[in-house]
């Protein structure tokens, strides 16, 4: 006897295959969906980051207008946390707050006195400032290069100096070495580390080199 399939069992064969169909569809839809929203996502957090990155521009610059107004006075001799200012370079610093707990001195970036990194030193930013067209704060964090605090031709210090042609055989010599070296044409560098942080939680940091 030869079997004969019922019009209805037909129609319910398509409708099992029809359904399979729509639910592989759906889930190639949504795959998609979630495709160009990370691609979105990243995206935007590509451009966030280049405009805490451009923002940092303007905290070194607001460092080196500070620096400028105190540079041929002893105000630079000695700590100024109020302005984010420190005359010497603390060993073991954590400029970013990545260090961990090998880091003996850390930044006090997020205003909570650097309990976050748990650090026996802390080192205070200047206060941040106003916010720019783009969400941005800056905040930046200048340390003169020298091994203590004091005049950098005292005998006990010695700091990173861009020599005058006169301190040795080579001009414009980047030397950091005895401060007995130190002649009066002689610049000390200053390091100028400063954090952007904007939407997102963006953080960007930027270091700038400078003498006068």
């Amino acid at each position: 006897m030869r079997y004969r399939q019922s019009p209805l069992h037909a129609a319910g064969a398509g409708l099992l295959v029809a359904l399979v169909v729509l639910v592989l569809m759906s889930a190639s839809a949504l795959a998609l969906v979630r495709m160009v929203s990370t691609s979105l996502l990243v995206a935007g957090n590509f451009a966030f980051r280049q405009a805490a990155v451009l923002a940092t521009d303007s905290g070194a610059e607001a460092a080196i207008a500070w620096l400028g107004k105190h540079r041929d006075s002893a105000f630079l001799f000695s700590n100024q946390p109020d302005h984010g200012y420190y005359a010497s370079v603390a060993p073991g610093t954590d400029l970013t707050g990545q260090g961990g707990s090998a880091a003996t001195t850390a930044v006090d970036w997020g205003g909570d006195g650097c309990r976050a990194q748990s650090s026996p030193s802390c080192l205070q930013p200047s206060p941040a400032s106003t916010l720019d067209s783009a969400g941005n704060r800056t905040r930046y964090l200048i340390q003169r290069l020298c091994r203590s605090n004091g005049s950098p031709d005292a005998a006990a210090n010695s700091c990173l100096l861009k020599q005058s042609g006169g301190a040795s055989s080579s001009r414009n010599q980047l030397s950091y070495g005895a401060s007995s070296r130190f002649q009066p044409d002689d610049a000390v560098y200053y390091r100028i580390t400063v954090q952007a942080r904007g939407p997102r939680n963006t953080t960007a940091f930027t270091q700038t080199l400078v003498h006068f």
